[in-house]
């Protein structure tokens, strides 16, 4: 009876210590303080009652532990070496501050499996600043040697294997693991038709002798549920064949939460939602399902947005857009675009209408007025286009359509219309964490376009463009990424001067190769003004630093030219410059400030150009 009752008891330690181990953020050995307002003289409850001006000024070290990892985890358990510059308002008061320590630490051993542990601090203040060492014994590691599952009533039809929730046993018995597997636990059992699984009771026992942990679980997983009747509240300008469209569980299929956070996404994917709350029913009905709710918020429909942009040779530059997202109440985007440089006016109108006919497929309908002045060529003409774009594999985009141009062209010799289609093909892959400032991932764009129409004559040609961008961060801080992109194109079927002047490829500019004037990369005629070509080959690189937190240092290289030949001639020689950037960080994306200098400068060159805009140069 005796020996009961000491396993009684120890039981109830070991349930409280894993309660406070929870409290406490897995021995973070702040969370509990926080909550309880706890630590001497206020300093963990909000701002310290007294200055660090007049205080007892200290050096904290640890001793006794040897493993990088459990050092890391003390040190940041530790008040003493968290409050180091917090000086206390007296000797007595750093002694009780280490006194509290000593129980904060024990329970970071514990929590790492080192239930034997000791700790011992020694405050020495003879001399100014004081020293306190911190001497810590962890012991022997205890080992995880069982955790039993045990159902109470309904036992799961497929119960997780302790492989399928993380449990290694001979493992050191860490709490947070521990506690990890709980978690995991009730996740495995919602994902299998157990929405309202909850666990009961839990205990630890430890055996010294043995230097093990065992731990006991029961669990209430609750009758297999399906889904029931979903109601959905809020978003009264969302079309409710819309909204309901976007939830991916049918009802009477298997409670699963993976299709709860699956629907999640696909209503936050939409971006017409400020909030999205997904709730579960209290209970299992009669039928074996379990009713759910959606609760939506709706976010503004309308955007305006604004961009400027100055190169030296490209001038000044601006453009203003207008952007509907939810036109007929099922996420029909209309976006009307105003851009107006010293290059380039147009007006454009863009439409999507997502679900259409299956629901990844995308229709895009756009149509675009535009004039432009060039040192190549100058335009005039209308272009539209419609087409479908869908998902393929994983982060792919494919889109096919077909397009129309009507143009009128005129370099330095004549003017002509020209009259073609064109049938875009196009893939895409986008693996890159942000829109405007990447610092992680991967673009990829492949784009095939045969065009067929009338100008001087008839004509039939293929346009082959690609390009590929990466971006790789150097540090955790993602303070240090290398950035790169290589872009290569060819045209297939006519001679260069039989191709639209506003078809060719060219090379140099803001958008291109910096340092060389506006499309002046490439084949020129006597005057030195751009002829374009029917191939490019372009390759940058650049290393972003992240100086301070609002500002950027980029020195970069670039390279490439346009050429007259169908594919790149590398034995001409490309365009090559070099360069340094500034960047101001803001919430809408980085403001850009490249300067850049031709270091295989021809005589008609710059010495430099000049380029403001804003979002990184890709």
């Amino acid at each position: 009876m005796t020996a009961f009752l000491k396993t009684k008891r120890l039981i109830s330690i070991l349930s409280l210590l894993f309660m406070a181990v929870f409290l406490s953020g897995c021995a973070s050995g702040g969370l509990l303080d926080r909550l309880s307002g706890g630590g001497e003289e206020g300093e963990l409850g909000g701002a310290p009652v007294f200055s660090d001006a007049g205080g007892v000024s200290y050096t904290a070290q640890l001793h006794g532990v040897e493993k990088d990892a459990l050092r890391e985890i003390l040190r940041g358990s530790s008040q003493l070496i968290a409050l180091e510059d917090r000086l206390p308002r007296s000797l007595g008061a750093l002694r009780r501050r280490a006194d509290e320590d000593v129980e904060r630490l024990k329970t970071a051993l514990k929590s790492e499996g080192y239930y034997d542990g000791a700790v011992d601090i020694t405050v020495t203040g003879k001399s100014e600043p004081a020293t306190v060492d911190i001497v810590v014994e962890p012991g022997p590691a205890y080992t995880l040697a069982a955790f039993d599952i045990e159902y109470v009533e309904e036992q799961p039809a497929e119960p997780p294997a302790l492989s399928d929730i993380g449990v290694n046993l001979e493992r050191p018995a860490r709490a947070p693991e521990i506690l990890g597997a709980e978690a995991s636990l009730l996740r495995f059992l919602e994902r299998h038709g157990h929405p309202l699984a909850e666990i009961e009771d839990r205990s630890a026992v430890i055996n010294r002798e043995e230097k093990t942990m065992r731990v006991r679980l029961r669990v209430a997983a609750g009758a297999e549920a399906a889904f029931g009747e979903t109601g959905i509240e809020g978003a009264p300008d969302v079309k409710e064949d819309y909204k309901r469209a976007l939830v991916t569980w049918e009802e009477g299929a298997v409670y699963d939460e993976e299709a709860v956070e699956a629907t999640r996404r696909a209503f936050a994917a939409t971006g017409l939602f400020s909030s999205i709350g997904i709730e579960k029913g209290d209970q299992v009905g009669a039928d074996g399902k379990l009713p759910m709710n959606v609760q939506l918020s709706e976010a503004p429909p309308r955007s305006v947005g604004f961009g400027a942009k100055y190169s030296t040779s490209e001038g000044a530059g601006a453009d203003a857009s207008w952007e509907h997202r939810n036109l007929f109440g099922r996420n029909e985007k209309l976006r009307a675009s105003l851009t107006a440089s010293e290059l380039e006016q147009s007006l454009g109108f863009l439409f999507k209408k997502p679900r259409f006919l299956d629901p990844g497929q995308e229709l895009t309908a756009e149509a675009t007025l535009k004039n432009r002045n060039t040192e190549a060529f100058d335009e005039q003409g209308l272009t539209a286009g419609i087409g479908i774009e869908r998902p393929w594999r994983e982060n792919w985009r494919l889109s096919a359509g077909i397009v129309g141009e009507y143009t009128y062209l005129k370099d330095e010799f004549s003017g002509t219309t020209f009259q073609l289609f064109g049938l875009p093909l196009t893939a895409s892959r986008d693996t890159s964490d942000n829109a405007l400032n990447p610092t992680q991932g991967t673009r990829l764009t492949f784009n095939v376009t045969p065009y067929a129409g009338t100008g001087s004559g008839a004509l039939a040609f293929t346009k082959l463009s690609a390009t590929g961008s990466a971006y790789h961060a150097l540090d955790e801080e993602r303070r240090y990424v290398l950035a790169g992109q290589v872009r290569a194109g060819a045209i297939l079927g006519e001679e260069t001067d039989q191709i639209p002047a506003n078809k060719r490829f060219y090379s140099g500019g803001g958008g291109s190769v910096r340092g060389f004037e506006y499309q002046s990369a490439g084949p020129l005629d006597a005057q030195n003004d751009p002829l374009g070509g029917r191939s490019l080959f372009e390759v940058k690189s650049e290393l972003r630093i992240k100086a301070t937190e609002s500002i950027g240092v980029v020195p970069f290289v670039d390279g490439g030219s346009a050429f007259d030949a169908a594919y790149p001639d590398f034995q001409e020689d490309l365009r090559w410059a070099a360069g340094l950037g500034l960047r101001y960080f803001t919430d809408f994306g980085p403001i850009r400030l490249d300067v850049a200098v031709p270091l295989n400068k021809r005589d008609f060159d710059d010495d430099f150009q000049f380029y403001i805009s804003i979002g990184q140069a890709f």
